[in-house]
C-alpha cells in the first residue's frame, strides 16, 4: 500500500536506546530507517515530553505516515521506569503525529522479537544498559535492567566503568592497567579531568558505556585486565539469560537463547565466556545468532500485541 506522499504503509517500528533511536515504516524496503538520537531514562530532569521529542524526530525523519495511523511498536530503553501517565502523555504525542495504536515495551522485548521472532526463548540484550527477557507465549520473565545505579551486569556501562576503574587505579598506584589509562587520557584528556568529564556529560552513564569500546579494543590486543573485564561482562549476561529462561521453562526444557546490543560486538573475549557459562547453566539451551534487531522486534510488535495483554514492566498498550 502507498499513502499520499509516497510512504509505505504497514507497521511503523520505533527502537528507543540511550545512544540512538530509529524508526522505519512497512517492511523497512522503502528506505533505510531514520534515526534521531537516544532517549534518557525518564527519571530526575528528563521528562515524557524529552522522549517524545526524540520519538517525534525520528518519525518525522520516516517520512510521511499513511492514514489511517499505521499500527506502532516501541521499544524503549528505561521503559521499567517509566510511570503510567508518562507512557500516556509519550502515546498521545505520538498519536497526535499520526501513529495508529500504540504498543510501549522493554527494549529487552523488541530485542526478543527481533532475535527470535515468534518463537519461546530468551534473550540477553546489552547495550549502554543490560536486560534478559524469557517468552513463552503470553508470558513472559524480565532479569536485570534495573539501570546502571542499581544493576545492568554485563552492560556496556558495566564495562565502561571496570575499565574507568581500572585506568583510576592504574594512575593511583593501587594496580589496574596502563593500557587502559591510556585510553582513558586519548578519550578524555588529563586523568584529572576524568572526573568532571563523565559528572558533567550530558548523558554520564552514556559517555561511561562509551569507553567499553575502548576495553573491547584493548582486550583485542591481549591486556590481562581488559580481558577479565570482558571475561566477567560475557559470564553476568549469561546469568541473566539463564535466570530468565529458569523462570519460565522447566530444568532441562529446550529453548532457544539469543543476544542483542552493541556489547556483543566486543568479540570473542565477551562472547566466549558467555557461551561457556550458558552452555554450564543452561545446557539444553540453543544458542542461536539474532535472526534480526530490535528494530525489526519493534514490527513484529505491532503486529502481535493484540494478542498480548500488557504486562508492568514489559508491555504496556494504549487504550
Amino acid at each position: 500500500m502507498t499513502a499520499a506522499g509516497g510512504a509505505v504503509g504497514g507497521e511503523l517500528g520505533i527502537d528507543a536506546g540511550q545512544t540512538a533511536t530509529r524508526a522505519v515504516l512497512g517492511d523497512g524496503r522503502g528506505g533505510r530507517p531514520a534515526s534521531a538520537g537516544g532517549v534518557r531514562r525518564m527519571q530526575g530532569d528528563a521528562t515524557a515530553g524529552d522522549v517524545a521529542a526524540v520519538l517525534l524526530e525520528a518519525i518525522d525523519r520516516v517520512g510521511p505516515l499513511p492514514r489511517p495511523g499505521p499500527p506502532t511498536g516501541l521499544g524503549l530503553s528505561g521503559f521499567e521506569a517509566a510511570t503510567e501517565s508518562q507512557l500516556r502523555e509519550i502515546a498521545e504525542r505520538l498519536r497526535a503525529a499520526g501513529a495508529g495504536p500504540l504498543a510501549i515495551a522493554g527494549d529487552g522485548l523488541t530485542a526478543l522479537l527481533g532475535a527470535l521472532g515468534d518463537r519461546p526463548g530468551a534473550v540477553v540484550a546489552a547495550g549502554t544498559g543490560a536486560v534478559a527477557l524469557a517468552r513463552d507465549g503470553s508470558r513472559f520473565a524480565r532479569v536485570d535492567g534495573w539501570g546502571a545505579l542499581l544493576g545492568d551486569a554485563g552492560s556496556g556501562f558495566a564495562i565502561g566503568r571496570a575499565g574507568l576503574s581500572s585506568a583510576l587505579r592504574h594512575a593511583d598506584g593501587r594496580g589496574g592497567s596502563d593500557a587502559l589509562l591510556e585510553a582513558a587520557t586519548g578519550r578524555f584528556g588529563a586523568i584529572e579531568r576524568l572526573p568532571a568529564a563523565i559528572y558533567g556529560a550530558p548523558s554520564p552513564s552514556r559517555a561511561v558505556a562509551d569507553f567499553a569500546a575502548d576495553v573491547a579494543a584493548i582486550a583485542q590486543a591481549g591486556d590481562a585486565m581488559a580481558v577479565a573485564i570482558l571475561d566477567d561482562a560475557g559470564h553476568e549476561l549469561a546469568v541473566s539469560a539463564a535466570a530468565a529462561l529458569d523462570r519460565l521453562f522447566e530444568p532441562g526444557a529446550p529453548a532457544a537463547v539469543s543476544y542483542s546490543g552493541n556489547v556483543f560486538r566486543a568479540g570473542p573475549a565477551l562472547t566466549d565466556p558467555f557461551e561457556r557459562a550458558l552452555a554450564e547453566l543452561r545446557p539444553e539451551a540453543e544458542l542461536m545468532p539474532p535472526a534480526g534487531d530490535a528494530l525489526a522486534g519493534a514490527r513484529l510488535l505491532a503486529r502481535l500485541a493484540p494478542a498480548l495483554a500488557p504486562v508492568p514492566g514489559v508491555l504496556w498498550r494504549s487504550a
